[in-house]
């Protein structure tokens, strides 16, 4: 039988396991029965095993800085990025007139080339936003040409989609006339008999191990508890990490102010079902969170959390489970002990599945 679904070239921003990427995966899966699907890789990494398992097409288009030099080449970084980009564009353009998508999509505002591709072969283009920018990451959208780039992206596409309502109120504003709307992301929780019972330590930070995260700040919360003599909880530290002088940084931090004995880090790819549930609280501090989806994680594992006052996570806190904290003191307190969380059964602050039918009319639409 022919495959009567949709199709989607899907352009990721890179090829590891990002929070992005994992929100794209987590969409594949949700939207099989509607779209299937192409992804555009722009290098090699762990993605490719992750659409393997899937069985979903892929194909790796070099661009941006993940290309082979010699290193005196670095004088040309901008013509080299310039000439990987356009042989991206032309590489993008044939897969559409091979693939055929209905759709073709962008994840986060990193990558231009397939939304220039999709204008040349006049096919419809959406954008999805899973972060700020900036204040965030630490990029500047379109490589600081905030102005062209946020024109081209309102002309460019048919739909933008923002992970959260805060996203959608930040680029509503700097969209002025684009059709951008907020869809939460469907989160997998896989049950696979993790005892639930058993808890390793009080506090876990899950997810990269980059600046942006806030652990500088949880630690110095710790130190400033261990000076006024109240009681240190346990915190681990997981997650992969891309940057070993960030990693380095931490560790060496750590052992300076002797929180070697409270505080454990462990950089790599982990199971969440297999680490979340052994802790009582999942701390989220990042500077400017997008979405959280480790907040979902945890409270399907039965978790509380406690996440800085800052960018889209806050949306997914309620009364039943978890806390804001806004400065560092607020942190400190709940850190020792302190601050009570609440007792009442966990909510989530939204529904998958209406999330999900929600999108699929909007992407058949964009697809007309």
């Amino acid at each position: 039988m022919p495959d009567t679904r949709l199709k989607i070239l899907w352009l990721a921003h890179e090829s590891n396991l990002s929070g992005a990427n994992i929100a794209m995966l987590e969409y594949i899966d949700a939207l099989r029965y509607q779209f299937s699907f192409f992804i555009i890789l722009p290098h090699e990494g762990n993605m490719q095993k992750e659409l393997d398992q899937r069985n979903v097409s892929y194909k790796i288009v070099y661009q941006y800085g993940w290309i082979n030099i010699h290193p005196w080449w670095h004088i040309y970084k901008w013509i080299k990025v310039l000439l990987r980009s356009i042989l991206a564009v032309l590489q993008t353009i044939k897969l559409i007139s091979s693939e055929k998508p209905n759709i073709v999509s962008t994840n986060t505002l990193v990558p231009f080339t397939a939304s220039i591709a999709a204008f040349f072969k006049k096919v419809p283009h959406v954008w999805w936003i899973h972060e700020y920018g900036k204040e965030d990451f630490g990029f500047s959208i379109g490589w600081g040409f905030e102005s062209i780039s946020l024109k081209w992206i309102n002309y460019s596409s048919k739909l933008i989609i923002a992970n959260s309502n805060s996203i959608l109120s930040k680029f509503s504003k700097l969209l002025s006339n684009a059709n951008i709307t907020s869809i939460y992301q469907p989160v997998t929780w896989r049950v696979n008999g993790a005892d639930l019972k058993i808890k390793k330590s009080r506090f876990l930070m899950f997810g990269q191990l980059v600046e942006s995260k806030g652990h500088r700040d949880v630690l110095k919360a710790m130190l400033d508890n261990r000076d006024k003599g109240k009681h240190l909880y346990s915190l681990d530290i997981k997650g992969p990490c891309v940057v070993d002088s960030y990693l380095a940084e931490l560790q060496y931090f750590i052992k300076q102010n002797e929180l070697d004995k409270f505080v454990n880090i462990d950089a790599g790819y982990f199971e969440k079902e297999q680490i979340i549930p052994q802790y009582e609280v999942v701390i989220v501090a990042s500077k400017s969170e997008a979405f959280g989806r480790v907040i979902v994680e945890a409270n399907k594992a039965g978790l509380y959390v406690l996440v800085r006052d800052s960018g889209g996570a806050p949306e997914l806190i309620n009364e039943t489970n978890g806390h804001l904290f806004s400065n560092q003191n607020e942190l400190a307190l709940a850190l020792s002990g302190d601050l009570k969380f609440p007792t009442s059964e966990i909510k989530i602050n939204y529904t998958e599945d209406a999330e999900i039918k929600k999108l699929i009319k909007l992407l058949y639409k964009v697809s007309i």
